[in-house]
């Protein structure tokens, strides 16, 4: 697992401009949703987010939303582009062949991609939080990185469903990003989900992502993981769940596979 995330992490390096491009991708993606956020809202601090939300300051919740959906997409990513990119290289079959279980080899490939984003990501929230003047200390950094662990922990194996169906269907890069964006707005990434309809609270809560959004957003306001205690049994609910579904749906997957081969790009 340590090569395979060795080799991504190899691969995306050696090419400066593309880790530079990212980042400035990554920056104006951001920026343009907050600004866009401040237009609607009619400034930086609305007191109509703080009574829905209990976080008033626009620039932090969406700063929050977004490095989060982005670090939930990076499995997905990884998953779809990672093996497709085994199949257009001819190694797919190969790799299936070595001394590791397929699944180790799909979790090293999506740990190597959740690296590469925690890097990227990290320069892009910085960014954020000095040019919004965001208050950020030591204290809520540090309560604020188990919640990411867990999250990391939730996403990898939401993400594994998709493994399954790229195996099957080779070529599903659309469907995922549909997926992704649909995701931002069904988890509250730039706006508050207790004012949309009652079926889209829903569907949100079925995803971890909205609640590790939840729970980060109140650590940034001073809340203790006590007053988050449903946020939190359902993260670690959906973590089971998603994990045990996933890896059924995969080693179907994967039986199919085997007997009608790995084909090519």
């Amino acid at each position: 697992m340590l090569a395979v995330m060795e080799k991504e992490l190899r691969m995306f390096f050696r090419y400066p401009l593309r880790v530079v491009s990212s980042i400035i991708v990554g920056i104006v993606f951001l920026v343009q949703f907050i600004f866009f956020g401040q237009a609607v809202l009619g400034g930086r601090y609305s007191s109509m987010l703080a009574a829905s939300t209990g976080m008033g300051d626009y620039p932090t919740y969406a700063l929050i939303g977004y490095v989060l959906w982005w670090l939930f997409t990076s499995p997905i990513e990884a998953y779809i582009f990672g093996i497709r990119r085994e199949l257009q290289r001819g190694t797919l079959e190969i790799n299936m062949l070595a001394p590791l279980r397929t699944i180790k080899f799909l979790i090293g490939l999506s740990l190597g991609w959740i690296l590469i984003d925690n890097v990227l990501m990290g320069v892009v929230f910085l960014f954020g939080v000095c040019l919004f003047k965001i208050p950020l200390s030591w204290g809520i950094i540090l309560k604020a990185v188990p919640i990411f662990m867990l999250a990391f922990v939730a996403f990898l194996g939401f993400g594994m469903i998709f493994a399954g169906l790229v195996m099957l269907f080779k070529n599903i890069g659309a469907l995922g990003q549909i997926f992704e964006f649909l995701v931002m707005f069904l988890s509250g990434v730039f706006f508050p989900l207790n004012v949309m309809p009652y079926w889209v609270r829903a569907v949100g809560n079925a995803i971890p992502l909205t609640h590790a959004i939840n729970i980060v957003r109140g650590v940034f306001v001073g809340k203790s993981y006590a007053e988050m205690a449903s946020s939190l049994q359902a993260l670690l609910l959906l973590s089971t769940a998603y994990w045990l579904i996933s890896y059924g749906i995969f080693r179907w997957a994967e039986k199919i596979t085997r007997v009608v081969g790995y084909g090519g790009y």
